[in-house]
């Protein structure tokens, strides 16, 4: 049973490397006969250059039909593809009238309301009327409208604080949030395959950050027990504070964090722990 997927593994990137070394040589043989370089206009400088023009050129162009393929209905679990064809190996694509449905497994339309739907649909049409698709400016220089208030009190009603805020973008949210909470002379235990816009948010945090073993609570144990011991580099002095931020669904993984267990540990050392 552990056997398989590193066959999968080995067998995949065997594939791929075999198609790169293969695309390398034809690359070669086309410098040598010139005509790679015939189609080359002089005087202005190549828009990809070195492994992102071999990438486009002889490993994506092959692939290409299955990127960014156009649909013809409401990004649903279902929907519908049109589909292409090529008489230049891929380097062009045209439409057909052929239609097909496709299970869509790479959508962020988590909560489903990508599609029509009785109760939102209207309401989402009414409320774009009013306010408009956008409000084309930060809400600190003048973009926050009724419905922003609104929904910052309905969720700080829901999960019982004295006041929320509301971000547009999931990725900004732990980018720019950390930064505020936590600066130097602080500490952050952050799970080893933490979403990029957390990793960021650490490090624009000036904070030290220690990174431990993903989804393993004994190790930020480990971690937490030898950090608050040492405190803060050159002076020893304790931390000003420290915080443990991991992932409840790690959407690259498809994994659930282990989070009682790390907030049990996370009470034990009297830490503040954060949920993205």
């Amino acid at each position: 049973m552990i056997v398989i997927p590193y066959l999968t593994v080995l067998t995949t990137y065997f594939s791929y490397g075999l198609l790169f070394v293969f695309s390398q040589i034809r690359d070669l043989f086309q410098k040598i006969t010139g005509w790679f370089n015939s189609n080359n206009l002089q005087g202005y400088t190549p828009i990809c250059l070195g492994l992102e023009d071999f990438y486009l050129r002889r490993l994506y162009l092959r692939i290409q039909d299955y990127f960014g393929r156009p649909t013809s209905s409401a990004p649903n679990t279902w929907f519908d593809v049109i589909e292409r064809y090529s008489n230049d190996n891929n380097k062009t694509l045209k439409r057909t009238t052929k239609i097909s449905n496709c299970l869509n497994l790479g959508s962020y339309n988590y909560l489903g309301f990508a599609a029509s739907d009785e109760y939102c649909t209207p309401r989402v049409v009414e409320s774009l009327k009013r306010y408009s698709l956008s409000t084309c400016s930060r809400r600190v220089d003048g973009g926050t409208t009724v419905l922003h208030n609104e929904l910052e009190k309905y969720v700080a009603n829901f999960v019982r604080k004295p006041a929320t805020i509301v971000f547009g973008m999931g990725y900004v949210t732990n980018s720019a949030i950390l930064p505020a909470m936590i600066g130097k002379g602080g500490l952050i235990v952050s799970d080893s395959l933490n979403h990029s816009s957390i990793v960021n948010g650490a490090q624009g945090s000036r904070a030290t950050i220690r990174v431990f073993q993903h989804n393993w609570p004994s190790h930020l144990e480990e971690d937490l027990r030898e950090k608050i011991a040492e405190g803060q580099a050159r002076t020893h002095r304790p931390w000003k504070k420290i915080i443990v931020i991991v992932d409840r669904i790690y959407s690259m993984e498809g994994e659930l964090c282990k989070l009682l267990e790390i907030i049990a540990i996370c009470k034990k050392y009297k830490v503040v722990q954060d949920v993205s």
